[in-house]
């Protein structure tokens, strides 16, 4: 089987690919790329003119919710909503229930992932960095590390204990798995359900300071220095939290971070009156710590954009605002997000968006994506995204069984058209029909 696309804008971060031409897939695989004029043997063909063919986006902050919490969020759902908005690879956080703290529970998700009914997305497992995520004794790192994790955390439920965390760090960086830190003290942020501020003592909520993020990230930094375990710093929401870790990449510590979407479009004005679709955590921040993201997403301090997809039921968050969960659901949004906010706005070029939403993921958590290279990877994985449709981001249309997403309603300019995955596995209805033929 062949399939080309053809004359599209391959941008590649992995080569520094930035050109006009065709890729084509055969047998499953990426085995060739530039000029492809013959389609003499070609089974199909998509037109890609004006849009870019991408290596597949890697979203590395994903909530899965299953087990345990699937009338929130199913693999199989997830995996759909996935390939819709341009992944391919999707990294599934352990704060599910029970935990991911063990083998078994690694080849389950493994399992429902590779199942016919899901959405044909990799996905790569996250193990809990301690049983139960209880903050006290290790899990069995090593033997998750042999059924698939690719990273260890204990997201959600941050660990306290400096002892456990440096514990953690020498024990992973003896056997090769990252860490991927959730910054938070949880002595300062506890009981808070916004940013702490003027907009907080107005609504008359208890506030979340920046620094319960700050003394985390700081703490996590420095450990990473001195352990030489690599961290990745998840979802940066304060321009302090981009001067650390500023300042200890400098230093040489081998830590990474990501930005999520919530963060760089949204302050925490838009709570207005108790909307909980914009409780996040970290919370929402003001106008100027959002200038600072900017400002790190540029000069590359910032490496990644994920989309901390973290789905809810409905009645779940159809509550007031203090009770209701923190997070929403961002997967399908995260790259029309990203395209009309920071790379239609110049902040980002189209190349550098594609290497935070795909190859600076992969590479961070040595998964196999984020390339075009023929033959590179065990299996093709391509997004085409047309970078200057304008539509509207519907929750009603999403493939994610949650809808408490503040994107809902708005305007965007660029959208994922193809997902491959070997062969194609999403296909939007905005992609025109008359740009597809199959020769017999």
């Amino acid at each position: 089987m062949k399939t080309l696309l053809r004359n599209g804008r391959i941008l590649d971060p992995s080569q520094n690919m930035d050109e006009i031409g065709s890729v084509l897939i055969e047998n499953d695989q990426v085995v060739e790329i530039g000029k492809i004029e013959d389609l003499s043997d070609i089974d199909e063909v998509y037109d890609c003119t004006g849009f870019w063919i991408t290596p597949g986006l890697v979203d590395m902050h994903v909530h899965l919710r299953e087990p345990g919490d699937e009338h929130k969020e199913t693999i199989i759902s997830g995996t759909q909503a996935a390939a819709a908005g341009g992944y391919t690879t999707i990294c599934c956080m352990p704060n599910t229930s029970p935990p991911l703290d063990n083998p078994a529970i690694v080849d389950f998700i493994l399992d429902r992932a590779a199942s016919p009914e899901a959405g044909g997305v990799f996905v790569a497992p996250v193990g809990a960095i301690t049983k139960g995520l209880k903050g006290e004794e290790l899990s069995n790192l090593a033997a998750m590390k042999r059924a698939g994790i690719v990273a260890a955390s204990d997201e959600g439920f941050p660990i306290q204990n400096s002892q456990i965390m440096n514990r953690a760090m020498v024990f992973c960086n003896q056997i090769g798995l990252p860490i991927m830190a959730h910054c938070d003290d949880s002595n300062l942020s506890k009981g808070g359900s916004m940013n702490e501020g003027a907009v907080s003592a107005m609504l008359g909520l208890q506030g979340i300071p920046r620094t319960s993020e700050e003394i985390a990230t700081m703490r996590n930094c420095l450990l990473s220095l001195h352990t030489r375990c690599p961290v990745h710093i998840m979802r940066v929401s304060t321009w302090g939290a981009v001067e650390i870790i500023r300042l200890i990449k400098s230093l040489g510590a081998p830590v990474t971070c990501e930005v999520c979407p919530m963060h760089f479009v949204f302050t925490e004005d838009d709570i207005g009156e108790f909307d909980t679709k914009f409780k996040m955590q970290p919370p929402l921040r003001t106008k100027v710590d959002v200038e600072l993201l900017l400002q790190g997403l540029q000069d590359g301090t910032i490496d990644c954009i994920a989309s901390d997809h973290s789905p809810h039921a409905s009645h779940e968050v159809d509550v007031p605002f203090d009770e209701a969960p923190f997070g929403a659901s961002t997967i399908e949004a995260t790259l029309g997000a990203t395209l009309t906010y920071l790379t239609h706005r110049g902040i980002l070029s189209p190349l550098e968006t594609i290497r935070k939403l795909s190859t600076m993921p992969a590479f961070i958590l040595n998964l196999d994506g984020g390339t075009l290279k023929p033959e590179d990877l065990p299996v093709a994985q391509v997004t085409v995204i047309d970078p200057d449709v304008e539509w509207t981001f519907d929750r009603n249309k999403s493939f994610s069984k949650s809808k408490n997403t503040p994107f809902h309603k708005m305007k965007m300019k660029g959208k994922a058209v193809l997902t491959f995955s070997g062969s194609e596995i999403y296909r939007d209805a905005i992609y025109p029909a008359e740009r597809y033929a199959i020769y017999i």
